[in-house]
């Protein structure tokens, strides 16, 4: 009978040993669960982050170099004497920028924030010649291209808010 005591005994405290290492296990899960999503809340900062300093870069760019200030300028206001030169600087930038756009809205930065991307399009919509990019190409890329129709759709009104009208079919 001392041996079915003990038997039962060494499987009592086996049990409870095994329960504690289970308890110990689930602890660490949880611990590295919370640093998981610290790592992953950081990440989307960084995300945004990167893609907001190459969208202040662009513009940078666009301001600190004369020839293309002066390409994005003219084609900008849809002037007819700019050059095959200028328009293709201009087309270059404009398409950067819209790329921009969408890895922002494809990595899910802000994808929420209907607003930032309504003030993006803004700003990449400011002029007559950038709206008329906006038809020709930029609308193309994100519809086509990249089938992203929710995009399309704010930039359509975006479009319509700044051109006065709807976007033509």
């Amino acid at each position: 009978m001392d041996t079915d005591l003990i038997v039962a005994v060494s499987q009592i405290a086996t049990g409870i040993a095994t329960l504690v290492v289970a308890l110990f296990l689930a602890g660490q899960l949880v611990m590295q669960r919370k640093q998981l999503d610290a790592v992953h809340q950081d990440s989307a900062r960084e995300l945004g982050f990167a893609a907001r300093t190459r969208v202040e870069e662009l513009n940078l760019t666009r301001l600190t170099n004369n020839s293309l200030f002066d390409a994005y300028w003219k084609v900008g206001k849809a002037d007819d004497a700019a050059s095959e030169i200028e328009i293709h600087k201009f087309t270059t930038l404009m398409r950067l920028s819209y790329l921009q756009l969408i890895n922002s809205w494809n990595l899910g930065v802000n994808e929420k924030n209907i607003e930032f991307y309504k003030g993006s399009f803004g700003n990449l919509m400011g002029t007559p010649g950038e709206r008329r990019y906006y038809l020709t190409n930029g609308r193309i890329i994100i519809k086509t291209v990249f089938e992203l129709d929710d995009l399309a759709n704010l930039g359509d009104a975006v479009y319509e808010e700044q051109e006065g009208s709807p976007v033509p079919d």
